[in-house]
């Protein structure tokens, strides 16, 4: 039975999805050690956060939805190794009721131990990055005039109530030891890159095995100059993308801003002087509470201390920059409307059919990535194809034997109920299944 649970909760944007991707890849391997990656698909997780984080949105899902948390949980309790993993970052945005609601969920498997892994990186660069995640949910206000909203907002994924580590730690760690605490600290650029799977590996007690760490990492950060471009279409929006978290979702995160901007550019976004500041005084009160609290720590507390990496802000950029980069998103999107039309899927989906919409902006978000996705989806198509020929030979098959068993019925037939055998189920047998 499953002994400890390290229940990784975030910060976004701290590595999460490398992190999520090195459990992914290594899911078998991990298995074979007695360690299980909680939840099917990342879909799994993001429902289960949504149901601890009482999510409103979880009313407009399909009812099964609303019983992802409950799932996982009974994952856990049914896994008979030795250790489980749960990680996904917006569990970060749980009240203090709400962590600890979960936490007595996973109190009642009898003889489960919790830790709670909290990620966080140079709180100075998460500011732009946090700006730039809202951009992606129809954000139209200037990066120099934002700044994250305060841990007091319950709602907000993409503030300090998600991205100051003491905070997450002080709300899911309020009822365990402080050593079942663990923080872990993202390395400034230029090290190791796989330092910090290392540092999250020994917070989770996966330091000794040898896993695969060749995951590759998604570009979905955009550029100063492709970020200002995305501000700017945002002024621009009718509905339902001003309003419609899901539309947003599809075409301007999925479609737009991943699929098109973040190839363009890399030019990355310096952080305000008054935003960099405030990031300042939450790093240095975090690194203190971290301290004075006594958890766990993976890393060096100086990678929390905030700096702008970047050298130029959104409103430096000069609209010839934005013509330029505006001009090689239309003729991406000529080429992709193009491909869909060649392809025959040319037809919008009716605007109430949220679930046609997602379809049709999937398919375009995964041709916008490039080859590599392509040649998955070949493969994947030819398994298909695999798969029903062997459903096809399966029903023959299936045929063969219905037909064999109506010889053997009239066979047994008892003489009073026919007389003499007339062979009718013998000869229909060898006509169309032999």
């Amino acid at each position: 039975m499953t002994r400890r649970l390290y229940l990784h909760v975030g910060s976004p944007k701290s590595g999460t999805t490398y992190l999520q991707r090195v459990l992914e890849v290594n899911r078998g391997l991990l298995a074979d050690a007695g360690v299980l990656v909680v939840g099917g698909s990342q879909v799994d997780r993001i429902h289960a956060a949504m149901v601890v984080r009482d999510d409103p949105r979880l009313e407009r899902l399909p009812a099964r939805r609303r019983q992802a948390w409950q799932r996982l949980v009974d994952q856990v309790r049914s896994w008979p190794g030795e250790s489980a993993v749960l990680s996904y970052e917006l569990f970060s945005a749980a009240s203090r009721p709400q962590a600890e609601k979960a936490l007595a969920d996973l109190a009642a498997i009898e003889g489960l131990e919790v830790h709670v892994v909290v990620t966080s990186r140079d709180l100075g660069l998460a500011v732009p990055s946090a700006w730039q995640e809202r951009l992606k949910f129809g954000l139209r206000k200037r990066l120099e005039a934002w700044t994250p909203p305060p841990e007091s907002h319950q709602r907000s994924e993409w503030g300090w109530r998600t991205m100051d580590p003491a905070g997450v730690a002080r709300r899911w760690g309020s009822t365990l030891p402080p050593a079942q605490v663990h923080v872990v600290t993202v390395p400034r650029a230029g090290g190791d890159p796989a330092e910090l799977w290392h540092r999250f590996a020994e917070a989770c007690a996966l330091d000794d095995l040898a896993v695969e760490l060749s995951v590759g990492r998604s570009n979905e950060s955009l550029g100063v100059v492709e970020s200002e471009l995305l501000r700017r279409v945002n002024g621009r929006l009718p509905e339902p993308l001003r309003s419609d978290n899901r539309e947003q979702a599809v075409w301007l995160r999925d479609t737009l801003a991943h699929g098109i901007l973040a190839g363009l550019g890399d030019e990355q976004i310096g952080t305000p002087p008054a935003q960099l500041e405030q990031a300042g005084e939450v790093a240095d009160r975090a690194r203190e509470q971290i301290r004075a609290a006594g958890w766990a720590v993976h890393g060096d507390l100086d990678d929390l201390v905030a700096s702008s990496r970047g050298t130029r802000l959104p409103g430096d950029v000069a609209d010839a920059e934005l013509l330029d980069v505006s001009v090689e998103v239309i003729a991406a999107l000529l080429a992709q409307l193009r491909e869909r039309a060649v392809s025959g899927t040319a037809d919008h989906p009716a605007d109430d059919d949220a679930s046609g919409v997602r379809r049709t902006a999937g398919t375009l978000a995964r041709r916008a990535v490039g080859a590599r996705v392509q040649r998955r989806d070949a493969a994947l198509r030819q398994r298909i194809t695999a798969l029903e020929a062997e459903v096809a030979a399966g029903r023959e098959l299936h045929l063969r034997v219905a037909a064999l068993q109506d010889v053997v019925t009239e066979l047994v037939l008892p003489r009073h109920r026919g007389g003499q055998v007339t062979g009718r189920a013998l000869r229909r047998y060898r006509r169309d299944a032999l």
